[in-house]
């Protein structure tokens, strides 16, 4: 598969990377983690078959333009020729093709990208920077459901500080302080090049893939599932007003049953707030336009 302009979630899910699970901070990250399963999931046996693509990853994205080499006015040298050639076939977006490490050697390499992409102070301070492209394809793939998976296996970093509810004579309700808490990584999804992430995610689609397959679904093509979830975040209804809670136990939860029964991305969106929702529903419209082209 060949590497598309310029240097993701891994990226994308960078878009999809903020998720956390109802209120409450997330357990300290463990590291050198082996990403099991779903528990829902059962790993197919037998030969797996060919998956049924539905959204096939493109050679090039339409709004990524190609690499611009300047207007020639002569016919260049055979030498020159030669080299031009050869830097064209091996270099996207001044960026060497070099081969793919395996998926469970890749973090170094990743990181490596992911920092070209936005600063590495940025990156490690909101992100767990190990088992990445797993931890990626984990929390995409959960981003529908009704619980996200245990907070050691996340992509992000934990919301600091505890959520902000305040209380008056109809109850408890989510204070708009509260989505301020969430700004730093919905700045950074919209500071980072789309066609950057784009290329970085395509370059390491194969290790995706391969993780995807790990997770339990070894019939099943991750990029279809990408853009199911892209949809399913951009469609999810916008929410304004009073949010009220309620705190039956330890967590907190929401009083209208239509909304406690949204899925755990959905609910991110609620948590952030109308402006940041409509800041990420943006920025995930413009990477499903460039992967699908509509």
């Amino acid at each position: 598969m060949k590497k598309s302009d310029i240097v993701l979630a891994a990226v994308l899910g960078l878009v999809i990377i903020m998720a956390v699970k109802y209120f409450l901070p997330q357990e300290p990250e463990q590291q050198g983690l082996d990403l099991p399963p779903e528990t829902d999931v059962q790993p197919a046996t037998g030969e797996a078959e060919e998956p049924v693509i539905r959204y096939p990853i493109p050679e090039r994205p339409p709004h990524i333009e190609q690499p611009i080499t300047g207007p020639a006015t002569t016919e260049p040298e055979p030498q020159q020729k030669e080299s031009t050639e050869k830097a064209a076939e091996t270099t996207v977006g001044n960026v060497p093709e070099n081969p793919l490490p395996t998926l469970d050697d890749s973090d170094d390499t990743v990181r490596k990208d992911l920092y070209t992409l936005a600063a590495k102070q940025v990156l490690d301070s909101l992100l767990n920077l190990n088992r990445i492209i797993r931890r990626f394809v984990v929390t995409v793939d959960n981003l529908p459901r009704k619980q996200l998976a245990s907070s050691k296996y996340r992509s992000n970093q934990a919301i600091r500080g505890q959520p902000i509810v305040e209380k008056d004579s109809l109850g408890l309700y989510l204070s708009e302080r509260n989505f301020a808490r969430y700004d730093a990584f919905v700045d950074l999804l919209e500071s980072m090049n789309s066609d950057q992430m784009i290329a970085l995610y395509l370059h390491y689609y194969p290790l995706i893939q391969t993780a995807y397959e790990d997770l339990g679904y070894p019939s099943a093509y991750f990029n279809d599932r990408l853009i199911d979830v892209i949809d399913h975040l951009t469609d999810a209804p916008d929410i304004g007003g009073r949010i009220s809670l309620e705190r039956p136990r330890v967590l907190y939860t929401y009083v209208d049953p239509e909304l406690e029964a949204l899925s755990a991305g959905r609910k991110m969106l609620i948590r952030i707030g109308p402006r940041n929702a409509t800041r990420v529903k943006s920025k995930l419209r413009d990477l499903r336009q460039a992967l699908t082209g509509k």
